[in-house]
């Protein structure tokens, strides 16, 4: 684990940054709505959380999740996957960071946090099945590959998955 990597609270002022973020190109394919998501930054849905990924001061990261309803894992056809399941997604703004386990540290603190809470059964991360790099990265963190679906006209992507029961 990277000790110099933590989660703050993710600040308004942060927006710019994780526009910028949106906008490299090492993230920019794995997250063609970049509206979408500085909105949601802005104002995260009821049962939504997020966190700055930082290396020491510097925010480098982007960490959001949301618990899942069960009416929209049955829509997705995830009727196996318990209610109360988290959703979450990464991005690493700075290209610096990647490669480094900046990444899989910080989900597993992420994961830390959701164990405290104790009623979260599962955490999932979804991604495009081509983004080999954070396949790597989720599995160090230990997350699984279950399932290949489309999400929404996204293309085909990689349901990955850790089991906190």
């Amino acid at each position: 684990m990277n000790n110099s990597v933590n989660l703050r609270p993710f600040k308004a002022s942060l927006l710019p940054q994780l526009a910028q973020w949106l906008a490299q190109p090492h993230v920019a394919p794995w997250f063609p709505e970049p509206a979408a998501n500085l909105v949601w930054a802005a104002q995260p849905p009821p049962g939504g959380a997020q966190a700055a990924i930082c290396e020491g001061e510097r925010a480098v990261g982007w960490l959001r999740w949301q618990r899942v309803s069960r009416e929209a894992l049955d829509s997705l056809g995830f009727d196996d996957i318990p209610a109360n399941s988290v959703d979450a997604d990464i991005l690493l703004g700075d290209a610096a960071s990647v490669g480094h386990d900046v990444g899989p540290t910080a989900l597993r603190l992420m994961v830390e946090r959701l164990r405290r809470d104790g009623d979260v059964p599962m955490v999932a991360l979804t991604t495009n099945v081509e983004n080999t790099r954070a396949h790597r990265a989720f599995e160090k963190a230990g997350f699984r590959i279950d399932r290949q679906y489309d999400p929404n006209g996204f293309g085909l992507c990689h349901l990955m998955l850790l089991d906190l029961r």
